[in-house]
């Protein structure tokens, strides 16, 4: 398998690193069947990307094999945010779902034991047609056989319906919601997108909370921590 160098991953406060560990705590009681995982937003840079990265780092973490699929197509930032370097040149999702590669060739191994990675090595506009395909459903199932877990980033949903296409294929979703940030008439009207996906709403996380008002988390499914503080990472 090829494998993937990661230069750039964070150091994570211990707070931050609490609170992941208690968000993959929290998805363990949806049930052992729950082993494929959407994440997705309602607008850009509410921080999914830095919450599935940090939720795939966890769960390798405690030894279970996990697989990351950078779905966002259209607009991923993984590639240069982190790092990633490979000495056979960086091939990614969009060659596989194209038809030009097959599944072996862009599943990467990193440098994180038990962690794994589908990563988008170009940007595509629309890749509609692509997640659609019959390919992507074999790249999950084939995911789904060969991993503990599978964890897919996808694009926000109050910009693009990408990340509807993509729930059939998975056991659960999880929406990241930034604190003071998005409306709740947004937030409300991205849940019932997705409960009409028949795809489980695993719970939400709440991103950039400030953590000084303990009463200010509206009763989400997680206080994530204030990541506006800690820089770029928390941006997308």
């Amino acid at each position: 398998m090829k494998r993937i160098t990661m230069t750039k991953m964070p150091e994570l406060p211990f707070d931050v690193q609490e609170s992941v560990n208690q968000l993959r705590v929290n998805l363990g009681f949806s049930g052992e069947n729950i082993r494929t995982i959407m994440v997705t937003s309602c607008l850009p840079n509410e921080g999914k990307s830095f919450v599935t990265m940090c939720l795939w780092r966890n769960i390798a973490s405690v030894g279970s094999s996990v697989v990351l699929i950078d779905a966002d197509i259209r607009n991923s930032e993984m590639r240069h945010r982190y790092g990633m370097q490979s000495e056979d040149g960086l091939v990614g999702i969009e060659h596989y779902l194209s038809g030009k590669l097959g599944i072996n060739d862009v599943v990467y191994q990193t440098d994180l034991p038990k962690g794994y990675i589908v990563p988008v090595s170009t940007n595509v506009i629309d890749p509609t047609i692509l997640l659609e395909s019959e390919h992507f459903k074999s790249l999950v199932n084939a995911c789904r056989d060969n991993f503990d877990y599978v964890i897919i980033d996808t694009p926000p949903l109050g910009s693009v319906a990408d990340a509807l296409n993509i729930a059939k294929y998975c056991d659960g979703s999880v929406l990241v919601l930034a604190s003071n940030s998005t409306s709740r008439r947004l937030a409300q009207d991205i849940v019932t997108s997705l409960k009409r996906t028949d795809t489980p709403l695993l719970g939400v996380v709440l991103n950039r909370v400030d953590t000084s008002s303990r009463g200010s988390a509206y009763g989400y499914y997680s206080r994530y921590g204030a990541y506006g503080a800690y820089g770029q990472y928390g941006k997308k």
